[in-house]
């Protein structure tokens, strides 16, 4: 197991400007802490490299400082690397798929997942969002248009150097990378696929088969904490995941929603995930192949009783979620899918925008408060 703990006779203790936090993964073999001002700043990344090897649709990180005396830098013996780029190596963990860490190849600095760490509201200030270009409509920053009270700044690329985006910004120049060559999305079949693609499938359109799923409601429908265990039962197999509103095209669609709650976040390492309902008959592996748990570089762990979560082992990035209760339903990551739409895949997808699920065990509860506000807003519009 990574530890990284302090000696009773030499510990250190929070300060007015400082404080200890402690990051772990969600199996809790690599785990580190260290000393931090009580002021980290991070924006929600939105580029296609991060959706890619994190399943969801933006992530965020908080620079390790070197300048507390942190005893040591992370012990990486329990995670796997993936070299995303010249620039960096991503690190999560090899049992569970926790992203924890980026390491910097031009000065070997650190930074950490802010969904793995123990503490965050009143310790990171999420300023906004970055790389919004690279998601061609505008991803998950139309939903935060502000954090606490604070208006998100929204940059095309890298923070401060690029263009800010307005907020009807959709595909521009300044996009630069996608919709890639390898995309092989159709309207009857929806590519998904991890970044180093190890793991690639389809999604195809519902047909007379997907509604004889039988699964009970979600909390992103009937709130857990608010309900008795019979409300969400669904004893009459409603097809909640298939949404039907005013659209013509809502018939061709599945449900999908945001989570905040702690399981998916240390899955991920981030404090929102994304994900998108859609029956097993429907998802297809290469060749026509029916889903199977295991399939390419994928990787499973146990995240508790009778639940699966399936990460690749060689990039990092999520695929799904599958629980014995439902085990005709998938949850399936939307920030792998190939939709030419953009990240939200508003053709094949009917966002739910009613409640943020387990939003009330939000870590960051500024980040997550803005988000839940932001969707209701949106949703009205649209």
């Amino acid at each position: 197991m990574t530890t990284n703990t302090d000696d009773p006779t030499t510990s250190k203790t929070e300060s007015a400007d400082s404080t200890r936090i402690n990051a772990a993964c969600l199996c809790g073999r690599s785990r580190y802490r260290f000393t931090a001002p009580t002021a980290l700043e991070a924006h929600l990344c939105h580029c296609t490299t991060s959706r890619k090897i994190s399943g969801t649709i933006c992530t965020s990180y908080v620079r390790v400082p070197s300048t507390l005396e942190n005893e040591a830098p992370p012990d990486l013996a329990t995670l796997t690397g993936y070299k995303s780029s010249d620039l960096l190596t991503r690190h999560f963990c090899s049992t569970c798929g926790t992203h924890m860490f980026l390491e910097y190849a031009s000065d070997g600095h650190f930074e950490v997942s802010t969904g793995s760490l123990d503490r965050s509201d009143g310790v990171v200030q999420f300023k906004g969002h970055m790389w919004v270009g690279d998601t061609r409509d505008g991803g998950a920053s139309v939903w935060i248009p502000s954090i606490g009270s604070r208006v998100a700044e929204r940059w095309l690329q890298a923070p401060n150097t690029s263009h800010e985006a307005p907020s009807d910004w959709q595909d521009t120049p300044y996009h630069t990378q996608g919709p890639e060559s390898h995309v092989t999305s159709t309207f009857e079949r929806l590519h998904a696929r991890c970044h180093c693609a190890g793991l690639s499938f389809y999604i195809t359109r519902p047909n007379a088969a997907s509604g004889t799923a039988r699964a009970p409601y979600p909390d992103l429908l009937v709130p857990y904490h608010s309900s008795s265990p019979s409300a969400s039962a669904n004893p009459n197999n409603d097809p909640w995941y298939l949404p039907t509103d005013s659209s013509d095209t809502s018939s061709k669609r599945y449900l999908a929603g945001l989570c905040a709650c702690r399981s998916c976040r240390l899955a991920s390492g981030f404090d929102i995930t994304a994900w998108s309902f859609v029956p097993a008959v429907n998802v297809e592996l290469d060749g026509g192949k029916p889903f199977r748990k295991t399939f390419g570089t994928m990787k499973t762990f146990a995240s508790s009783a009778g639940v699966t979560r399936g990460f690749c082992g060689t990039c990092g990035a999520n695929a799904y979620w599958m629980s014995e209760e439902r085990p005709e339903l998938l949850d399936v990551s939307v920030g792998l899918l190939e939709a030419g739409s953009g990240v939200r895949g508003e053709e094949w997808l009917w966002w739910a925008f009613g409640r943020v699920s387990f939003g009330e065990a939000a870590l960051n509860r500024e980040l997550v408060d803005g988000l839940d506000a932001g969707l209701k807003a949106w949703g009205e519009k649209t």
